[in-house]
């Protein structure tokens, strides 16, 4: 069985909060990314999307050069441990509906990033795979928090382990 240190891209340069979308949007680009990860790199704070900068700053009409990351960066970070199996982190990414997931090494120190991608050549087939994308792309309002789970409060930063070491494969 493999492990997300096997797959994932090693080595990030955080975004700082402070910094502009544009910036960031820069930096993304630059990269050829989708996200970027946001804080130091002791500690993240959140994710920046291209679906957030779209929704938040492009949709409502703000100037990415005057908007700040920390305004519109999404502080929910799922993360996992290079030692988590791929299986774990396929079935989280699915079940969260996000297409990458930081790699937080055993304090909590941004190590890397793994993606969907990353993850479904280790253990999808073709049919998991459109499963997977399928319920990716469903969107969020059309589904509801795992039981005994609420909504994270609006700007709170929060990195929560999205894989448990002992996360059977789905």
């Amino acid at each position: 069985m493999a492990n997300v240190s096997e797959v994932m891209t090693r080595g990030i340069d955080p975004v700082d909060p402070s910094a502009t979308v544009q910036e960031a949007a820069t930096q993304m680009a630059e990269l050829d990314v989708g996200a970027v990860l946001v804080g130091t790199a002791e500690a993240l704070e959140g994710i920046l999307t291209d679906r957030d900068i779209i929704v938040r700053v492009v949709v409502e009409g703000r100037n990415p050069a005057e908007v700040q990351v920390r305004e519109v960066m999404s502080p929910t970070v799922f993360s996992c441990k290079p030692d988590d199996s791929v299986e774990g982190a396929f079935a989280h990414m699915r079940e969260r509906q996000i297409r990458r997931m930081p790699v937080l090494d055993e304090s909590g120190r941004p190590v890397g990033v793994v993606t969907m991608s990353d993850v479904a050549k280790r253990v999808a087939s073709p049919e998991q795979m459109r499963e997977a994308l399928r319920d990716i792309s469903e969107p969020h309002r059309n589904r509801s928090e795992p039981e005994g789970q609420t909504a994270p409060e609006p700007g709170a930063p929060q990195t929560e382990s999205a894989v448990p070491a002992d996360a059977p494969p789905r």
